[in-house]
């Protein structure tokens, strides 16, 4: 906008005077130089120095200046209307009234701006006292929702009156309507007449109004960028708007190495300032080209000096065009404009033209505008009220209703053949870093080169502002992929359909390929393998005939198979499928809990498949557990897809498994599955149920801090292990503190407390007879085996020590079952570590009879002296 406001008269010609008249209102009024009279209540000039109606409730309001006008004059000016026009919500300019009071009946010309339905255009019209008769109408539906505009007009001696406007609210004016008509030759005013209903009564803006000489273009138009659009078309773009090109002046345009002049040359028909070429051969790909140029006139006559521009034809590829840097949550801003965007950065050596390019968030797919970006330049992606303020950063591209989520959404970039160049799934912990994930910094790509990475690839800016958009990233440094790809999980579709996910982005030719699957039982190759977009961690394999259930199945991974970075997968891989089978009670059971973690870590519940099926995770849910009810609650759903857990395979979820393997690493990553919930677990105490989806539970256990080997200096961070997965989960002896030696955890693998039940060769058998309850992993507790004749028997089970003093009571009048067994920790009934030395386990057995038996075992607590 102008900052300056000036009242001009000017002798033109002999006997003659014309006015030029103009308003930017940079004094901050509209009272003086000039003087705008009328409604003046109803209108300010607000903090961006423009004129904005400023009423209340629904009414008409109108303000007009003086200004001699003559038979050639120009007029232009600004409008904002945040609304869609209607009947009851539009504006009347008076480009010429013979009397200030414009809710009168005057004689003049206006341009009204705003109707009822959809086809809403800028339309002239005649006023003669209280009758208006239209003109002329520009482009239907220009104006029918919320607009900015510059608007011209232009009217000559001969009576032609020129509409002209630029929707980008700039001064690249296309034509939009003329008509002829003499009937006013003077007037002395012009003005704004708005009508609005109350919630409109505050949303017309107006600026940069000019009345006065005819401005002639002198200034020749500069053929500032050449793009090759496909093999056989070009997009020319030129400073100004240019006149049309026929069929007769094609050789006005050449192009080097026999490609020789268009067949085809058309004008964008809403920015006239772009042309495009269509060629009758096909340029060669990545192939330097030269187009010349000459005898190209703008909309004034005035002619291009001959020009020669460099253009190359390039099929954009996977990861030429990256996300690059992502501002979920600006709020509160740290340096930057609090505004959400996403930054796109060209990887490639050559310029991508962005017609027809898409961006979904979510489900949400917004197309590109028609910019070019340049070898490793940058765009942002932004709400249209973010670009005025982000422009200065970079090329901006403004969308309406744009909008990120704080925690996480997978963006994915195509291009015009919707072939997926990048697929990002950003995710809150991605900041590594509890602060700047609270708001006010943006996810920066720390390596262009590993597009791929996922969270290892990703982090908060270290920029003082909160970002770099437009800028090489502040986390920019080498961060390879040196990781292999493997098979992370198999899942069944239906009896002809199988899935296989993989830990990483994969080549999706390669995926594709039927022949590099080798599945046994006589199956051989599927029929079809589908490379699921956009990330490619997945392929589909149609399978020629119907799997069994009952049988398990391999399927041998042949050929290549990389990942983004060109890192192979090991060659001849192979993995297992099955029809899964229903789960039933105690088929899985609860093996692992992390209810604690460690400042910056994360819970996490182990299950592990005890019986001899193949099932599925899809079908299960974890809860809240309510030991007196046996009602589960705050349920969450596990695995969306399908996901088979085979026989002695361990299965851990956790919100989040990148910090999980920060934490607890583990050697299985491919047992690790993130969940978007777990269970409420409190750090004291509480109790979790793993159930079918139909509610039918499975197994449960209660857990409390009580549980912890009570010698542990702080339980913070370390998980409760099941001894035995035959043993109750509901029984607290069955629980163990994770050995030091594994890290305080062991997801996804073998307790580091799993205690095998012993070989029974009497009725009580003691196993180890040497125990050291160190909690380093190794015999640190004493397993007391028992096995029955018959079910129905009460069992008192008490430890002394080689003196005959009581140290345990470890049982106390237990019914048992046939088989079974207790654990003793090396804990006596103080809580605190028995000494080393020999200890005596009596056990007392009540049968249904009421016959009593006792056995007295020995076992030695040992340890470092």
């Amino acid at each position: 906008m102008k900052n300056t406001c000036v009242l001009l008269f000017l002798i033109l010609f002999p006997g003659m005077m014309k006015a030029q008249w103009n308003d930017s209102f940079g004094d901050g009024n509209f009272t003086s130089q000039p003087v705008w009279v009328g409604d003046s209540t109803d209108f300010k000039v607000n903090s961006s120095m423009q004129l904005q109606i400023n009423a209340s409730g629904e009414g008409v309001s109108h303000l007009s200046s003086e200004c001699i006008t003559n038979q050639e004059m120009e007029w232009s000016f600004w409008v904002k209307m945040s609304f869609s026009p209607s009947d009851n919500n539009y504006c009347k300019v008076y480009l010429i009234s013979d009397q200030p009071n414009l809710e009168s009946d005057v004689n003049g010309y206006y341009l009204k701006l705003g109707e009822s339905g959809s086809g809403d255009a800028i339309e002239l019209f005649r006023q003669s006292g209280s009758q208006s008769v239209s003109l002329c109408r520009g482009s239907v539906g220009l104006l029918a929702s919320s607009f900015t505009i510059k608007i011209k007009v232009i009217h000559e001696n001969n009576g032609k009156w020129s509409i002209f406007a630029d929707p980008s609210g700039g001064e690249e004016y296309l034509p939009e309507a003329s008509a002829t008509d003499t009937s006013f030759i003077n007037g002395n005013w012009f003005g704004l007449l708005c009508k609005y209903t109350s919630s409109n009564s505050t949303k017309f803006v107006f600026d940069d109004f000019y009345a006065g000489n005819i401005l002639l273009d002198d200034v020749p138009p500069l053929l500032y960028e050449v793009t090759a659009l496909s093999s056989n078309s070009l997009k020319l773009i030129f400073s100004e708007p240019i006149s049309p090109v026929n069929m007769n002046e094609l050789s006005m345009f050449n192009v080097d190495k026999g490609m020789g002049s268009p067949i085809l040359a058309e004008r964008d028909p809403y920015d006239h300032a772009q042309l495009f070429l269509a060629f009758s051969k096909a340029f060669k790909e990545d192939s330097v080209y030269v187009l010349s140029a000459k005898g190209i006139t703008d909309l004034y006559g005035n002619y291009m000096e001959d020009t020669m521009l460099n253009f190359t034809w390039h099929v954009p590829h996977r990861f030429d065009l990256l996300i690059n840097e992502i501002m979920a949550d600006p709020d509160p801003p740290v340096g930057l404009p609090g505004y959400e965007y996403i930054e796109l950065f060209n990887n490639s050596d050559f310029k991508i033209d962005l017609t027809g390019w898409s961006i979904s968030i979510g489900n949400t797919v917004k197309e590109l505008s028609t910019k070019t970006i340049s070898p490793k330049g940058f765009i942002l992606l932004c709400d249209d009220g973010a670009s005025a303020e982000l422009a200065p950063f970079a090329m901006v591209n403004g969308f309406t209703s744009f909008s990120l989520s704080n925690t996480g959404a997978e963006i994915t970039l195509r291009s015009p053949y919707n072939a997926t160049i990048h697929s990002v799934s950003y995710q809150d912990h991605w900041y590594k870093n509890d602060f700047k994930q609270q708001g006010g910094w943006s996810l920066e790509q720390i390596d262009p080169l590993n597009p791929c990475g996922a969270d290892r690839n990703w982090m908060a800016s270290t920029d003082d502002r909160g970002g770099t958009p437009g800028e090489i990233n502040s986390v920019s440094r080498p961060n390879p992929d040196l990781q292999n790809p493997t098979v992370s999980a198999v899942g069944i579709m239906d009896s002809l359909n199988v899935s296989v996910r993989f830990s990483e982005s994969m080549d999706s030719l390669v995926l594709s390929q039927t022949m590099n699957y080798s599945i046994d039982q006589g199956i051989g190759y599927p029929i079809s393998a589908v490379a699921v977009s956009p990330e490619f961690k997945q392929v589909v394999l149609n399978l020629p005939e119907v799997i069994s259930r009952g049988k398990i199945y391999t399927i041998t991974f042949q050929g290549f198979f990389e990942d983004c970075s060109g890192n192979r997968m090991d060659t001849g891989l192979v993995t297992r499928f099955a029809l899964p089978e229903k789960t039933s009670g105690n088929d899985l059971v609860i093996n692992e809990i992390l209810f604690n973690p460690a400042e910056g870590c994360s819970d996490f519940i182990e299950i592990f498949n005890r019986s001899q099926k193949v099932l599925d995770l899809s079908e299960l849910t974890l809860g809240e557990y309510d030991t007196l009810s046996g009602i589960s609650s705050g349920v969450s759903e596990l695995q969306v897809e399908s996901r088979l857990i085979f026989p002695g395979e361990y299965i851990v979820f956790t919100t989040d498994t990148s910090t999980l393997q920060r934490c607890h690493s583990s050697r299985n990553p491919a047992g690790l599955i993130q969940v978007e919930s777990l269970p409420a677990m409190g750090n004291d105490e509480g109790a979790i149920s793993l159930l079918r989806e139909t509610g039918e539970l499975i197994d449960w256990m209660c857990y409390s801090e009580e549980m912890h080997y009570p010698l542990l200096v702080d339980n913070e961070g370390v998980s409760l292990e099941r001894i035995h997965p035959e043993r109750p989960g509901s029984d607290s002896r069955n629980w163990h503190s994770a050995a030091e030696s594994a890290g305080f955890a062991t997801p996804a693998l073998q307790n580091s407390q799993y205690g095998k039940l012993p070989e029974m060769k009497d009725v009580i058998v003691l196993e180890p007879n040497i125990f050291s309850p160190d909690n380093d992993g190794r015999d640190d507790n004493l397993i007391i085996a028992y096995s029955f004749e018959s079910p129905g028997n009460n069992a008192t089970v008490t430890i002394y020590d080689a003196s005959g003093v009581l140290v345990r009571n470890l049982v106390i009048n237990e019914l048992c079952g046939s088989q079974g067994s207790w654990t003793w920790d090396g804990i006596d009934n103080r809580r605190q570590k028995a000494i080393i030395g020999r200890y005596i386990v009596h056990v007392e057995v009540f049968d249904m009879s009421g016959n009593l038996k006792k056995f007295n075992r020995t076992a030695v607590l040992a340890g470092y002296l």
